[in-house]
């Protein structure tokens, strides 16, 4: 009897990924969201999405970070952290769905989501920073970009899953 074994190198837990993204809504919740119904509701959505990956919950959760911005003045310190916890929260979300939890996953393996993640957090937060110090009338920043911005993403999406038909 032979005894194959499969190495993949240095790994982490599948269950990791989903626990990172509830510390991550949760450490956003904290930061942003300044009312405690929003911070347990944000906090109880991404525990129930990253047990439950397929509800969709886990976007759901990471809603805690554009809804904190609106609630809120603007700051180039909050945008920065809702781009980074909007983005990560969607990435690990994304994964979740792929990757059981009981599962192992190499390092190596999330080297490229880890690159791309990097790639266009560095695009997003320079566009951030650019818009958010265009002067204003009444204060600094463009309003008007953030919902062209999402309509473009939204419209992005559509093409982007219309061609995988």
């Amino acid at each position: 009897m032979r005894r194959d074994r499969i190495v993949i190198g240095p790994a982490i837990p599948g269950f990791v990924l989903r626990a990172g993204g509830v510390l991550l809504v949760a450490a956003a919740a904290l930061v942003l969201q300044p009312a405690m119904f929003w911070q347990v509701s944000f906090v109880l959505a991404a525990i129930a999405g990253a047990v439950f990956p397929r509800t969709g919950l886990a976007w759901v959760a990471i809603l805690v970070a554009p809804l904190a911005l609106l609630m809120q003045d603007i700051s180039p310190s909050r945008t920065a952290i809702a781009i980074v916890v909007v983005h990560l929260g969607h990435v690990l979300a994304g994964l979740n769905l792929v990757i059981p939890g009981r599962s192992r996953v190499a390092l190596v393996a999330l080297r490229p989501t880890a690159l791309r993640w990097l790639a266009v957090q560095l695009a997003s937060q320079g566009v951030a920073a650019a818009v958010l110090t265009i002067p204003r009338a009444d204060g600094s920043g463009i309003a008007w970009v953030a919902p062209v911005g999402a309509l473009a993403v939204a419209l992005l999406a559509v093409v982007l899953l219309r061609r995988t038909e």
